[in-house]
């Protein structure tokens, strides 16, 4: 996959963009079930018109630039977008800078100069409640409209309904927010997931036995403080796991824990690595406990070999 940062500015003859293009458009934050949906349509339509496919999303995310006091974290990084839609097998990826420029434009020039003029559009997908232009003024019925002018095939995408609701970021975000990974995970379709450079920590599990690789971690959605069953992926091989995040209360004075931040520490089962600079994915699978402060190191290190004597037989 080819990724273009700012389709006005690299989206040039010699650059290997296509003349003609199916074109999916939306943040896909988690690329889940109903992005991959999308995506499976686009290239449905690809194969029959030969035509290569384009991802068309934004950075920053829409509503973290229109309402920066809201409180929406990502479910991926930009780069794990990115990697994503690689791995789905989508041709070209355009990320267009969203700023207060590019939220200006009417409908009418967005869907000229630039799905047209810009992408070279012949086949747009978008979701049912896709809008666009200044302040949203385009909805899918005045698209339906350019496309018809135009001779662009539009395809509306159904969503994707699971257990009686339709999946969406908000859903997954609210299910993880409530510590449910595996109705997160069934909605993604992979389980919600760390990745970052392993950095140096205090050793204090190393001194209890229960040696940690300690995450630095770019801010995406915080997971509730506490223990989890996770399995980590280093070098092409999976390893059982235990992580927790959180602030390590027991070895904190109680009037300092709102000044600490969380910290994402795991502990590979049964095995023993170097693993300081190296950059590991931790997914994340069952929820065991809320972290708690503990009277004792000794109290302390009986939970944690229970933990994960619970942690083996859930990863199992």
């Amino acid at each position: 996959m080819r990724t273009f940062f700012g389709a006005k500015e690299t989206l040039k003859p010699q650059s290997g963009y296509p003349t003609e293009a199916v074109v999916a458009i939306g943040n896909f934050d988690g690329v889940h079930l109903g992005h991959q949906s999308i995506l499976k349509k686009a290239q449905d339509y690809g194969s029959k018109m030969d035509l290569p496919v384009v991802v068309l999303t934004f950075n920053p995310h829409p509503t973290l630039e229109l309402r920066p006091q809201s409180p929406m974290k990502l479910l991926m990084t930009y780069e794990e977008k990115r990697i994503q839609l690689d791995q789905l097998g989508i041709d070209f990826c355009v990320e267009e800078p969203f700023n207060a420029e590019f939220a200006a434009r009417s409908a009418d020039e967005f869907f000229q100069d630039f799905l047209l003029k810009t992408l070279h559009a012949q086949v747009i997908i978008v979701g049912q409640d896709f809008a666009f232009g200044r302040k949203r003024e385009g909805n899918t019925e005045l698209l339906k409209e350019y496309c018809e002018k135009a001779g662009v095939k539009l395809e509306l995408a159904l969503p994707v309904v699971k257990d009686g609701l339709v999946i969406s970021s908000s859903l997954i975000r609210e299910a993880l927010s409530h510590g449910k990974l595996k109705e997160a995970e069934d909605l993604l379709g992979r389980p919600f997931f760390y990745k970052g450079e392993i950095v140096h920590g205090d050793k204090r599990g190393r001194t209890i036995g229960f040696p940690t690789a300690n995450m630095k971690c770019e801010e995406k959605f915080p997971l509730l403080p506490g223990v989890y069953a996770t399995s980590v992926i280093w070098q092409g091989q999976v390893y059982p796991s235990v992580t927790n995040i959180g602030k390590r209360p027991t070895f904190q004075q109680t009037e300092e824990l709102s000044l600490i931040p969380l910290k994402i520490e795991t502990h590979i089962l049964d095995q023993t690595f170097d693993l300081y600079g190296e950059i590991l994915e931790v997914r994340f699978h069952h929820r065991i406990r809320d972290e708690r402060k503990f009277a004792s190191i000794d109290e302390l290190k009986a939970q944690i070999k229970s933990d994960v004597n619970l942690a083996k037989s859930l990863l199992h």
